[in-house]
């Protein structure tokens, strides 16, 4: 008697874009936490409102950068968005 093979085991646990989407909001939570700690310091030196504004917004740019193009392109070697 033969046997079957009738059990479908997928690649992959989960699509590749929900991994994407995963990381991008690990990296979001990252970059959100790190901006609202570091604006208290920026609030004492006397910036103004509008100031802490632009500095919240470009510390999250600056750790989107820093994790997509250095950190995962050079020491993950994982390459951006290829698989999809």
């Amino acid at each position: 008697m033969g046997v079957h093979n009738n059990a479908h085991v997928p690649k992959e646990s989960f699509p590749t874009f929900l991994w994407y989407a995963i990381e991008f909001f690990i990296v979001l939570g990252a970059a959100l936490g790190i901006s609202m700690i570091s604006m208290s310091y920026f609030q004492k030196i006397g910036f103004t409102q509008e100031m802490t504004d632009w500095l919240f917004w470009g510390i999250i740019g600056a750790v989107f950068l820093c994790y997509y193009m250095i950190i995962r392109t050079f020491i993950l070697k994982r390459p951006i968005l290829s698989k999809i």
